[in-house]
C-alpha cells in the first residue's frame, strides 16, 4: 500500500498473513476511510479481485513525516525565538482557530461534539479512545502527533485542552496517565454540556 496499489493476495504475501486476515484489516481501514477500492481486476475464473489504494487521509497516516519534519523544525525555531510563554499562547490561539472552523451550533448534542473532536484529532494524526464512566467521559490520546516531538508535554496539553474545551463547551481536566503505553494524554469531562 505504501507504493500505491495492491490486492489482498499481494498484501497477504508481503505481510505473511492469510488473505482472509488481510480482507478483515482492509474492511476496518475502509470503515475509517484510510483505504478505498481503486478498481476491480479479473484474475481468471471466479470473482473479480479488488485493488486497494490509500486515501489522502490514509496516505498521511503512512507518511506523516512528509510535512512533519518541516513542521517540527518550524515549531522549534518559533519556540526558541518567541519564548515559552508566547509559544504557549500561539498554540492556544491555534487550537481556538481549529475549533472555531468546526464549531457546532448551540443545539449540537455532546455526542456529536465528541465525534467532531475525534475527527479533528484523527486529521492531526492522533489516535484516540473514548471511555465512558458513570458521570464522566475520559478521552485518551493514544499517539503523539508528528509535531509533538518538538515541544514540551505541558505545551501540548495546553493545545489539546483548549481544542477540547472549545469544541465540547465543557470544562476539561487533564488526568495523569497511569500507563504511558496506554495513553499519551488523558482528559476527562462531564457528560452534560455547560
Amino acid at each position: 500500500m505504501r507504493s500505491g496499489l495492491a490486492g489482498a493476495k499481494e498484501l497477504a504475501c508481503e505481510l505473511g498473513i492469510t488473505q482472509s486476515r488481510v480482507r478483515q484489516h482492509l474492511r476496518t481501514l475502509l470503515r475509517y476511510e484510510l483505504v478505498e477500492v481503486a478498481f476491480a481486476r479479473m484474475g481468471g475464473p471466479g470473482p473479480r479481485e479488488r485493488v486497494w489504494r490509500p486515501t489522502p487521509k490514509g496516505q498521511w497516516r503512512v507518511r506523516p513525516q512528509k510535512t512533519g519534519s518541516f513542521l517540527v523544525l518550524f515549531l522549534q525555531i518559533t519556540r526558541r525565538r518567541a519564548g515559552k510563554k508566547i509559544f504557549a499562547e500561539l498554540l492556544q490561539e491555534t487550537a481556538h482557530l481549529l475549533a472555531q472552523r468546526r464549531h457546532p451550533n448551540r443545539d449540537t448534542p455532546l455526542s456529536e461534539r465528541i465525534a467532531l473532536l475525534r475527527d479533528l484529532l484523527d486529521e492531526l494524526a492522533v489516535a484516540s479512545r473514548l471511555e465512558e464512566a458513570v458521570r464522566i467521559y475520559r478521552l485518551h490520546l493514544l499517539t503523539p502527533s508528528p509535531w509533538e516531538i518538538s515541544i514540551a508535554a505541558s505545551e501540548t496539553e495546553i493545545f489539546y485542552r483548549t481544542l477540547a474545551e472549545d469544541l465540547l463547551e465543557v470544562q476539561v481536566e487533564p488526568v495523569p496517565s497511569t500507563d504511558l503505553r496506554q495513553a499519551i494524554h488523558t482528559y476527562q469531562f462531564p457528560k452534560t454540556l455547560n
